[in-house]
């Protein structure tokens, strides 16, 4: 899975070129970016090429919080679409993940 990773100051985003995660494809998801989230790093997660996440997706993205948090980095997450939003909102996500509507506003955050 191809992902796109940007270093910016001590923060390095990450953003995967995927239109959906969902069950077809989010094992492939969480093995492309496992090595990432193990890092360490202060890690922001770019949604906006996703337009639609379903449960195996939303799966995805509690285990990325949860990996990052067990290597003792650090992951918050920008962009969704209104879809993936609206699915953050049904499980609320926003209660265990620091999620942001744009680039700018998560890096004035966790900068």
């Amino acid at each position: 899975m191809e992902m796109n990773i940007e270093e910016i100051g001590k923060i390095t985003v990450i953003t995967p070129e995927i239109v959906d995660l969902d069950a077809s494809n989010h094992e492939e998801f969480m093995k492309a970016i496992t090595p990432l989230l193990e890092s360490q790093a202060n890690i922001l997660l770019d949604l906006s090429p996703i337009s639609s996440m379903d449960s195996s997706g939303l799966g995805a993205m509690a285990y990325c919080l949860r990996t990052a948090r067990s290597a003792g980095g650090a992951l918050a997450l920008c962009c969704p679409s209104p879809s993936v939003l609206g699915a953050f909102d049904l499980v609320h996500m926003d209660r265990i993940a620091n999620i942001y509507p744009s680039r700018e506003d998560a890096f004035v955050a966790i900068a």
